[in-house]
């Protein structure tokens, strides 16, 4: 529980909560093309932050085994 509630306060959460907001705006404001591109942007940010955490905890795993022998 913990774990998940942390995730708000961190970057990725934040960047997900920024890019809600900014294509709500822009497709309110009728700027649908100015909304996909940002989703665009904005989507392989997120994505690239949820590579880089996945790859830091499988590195912090092998490094926890090794740790142990």
């Amino acid at each position: 529980m913990r774990q998940k509630l942390l995730f708000f306060c961190g970057c990725t959460a934040i960047e997900i909560m920024t890019v809600i907001g900014v294509t709500t705006y822009l497709f309110y404001l009728g700027e649908s093309i100015l909304a996909l591109i940002s989703m665009v942007v904005f989507g392989k940010l997120i994505i690239f932050h949820f590579v880089m955490e996945y790859l830091d905890k499988q590195n912090l795993k092998k490094i926890q085994n090794i740790s142990k022998y």
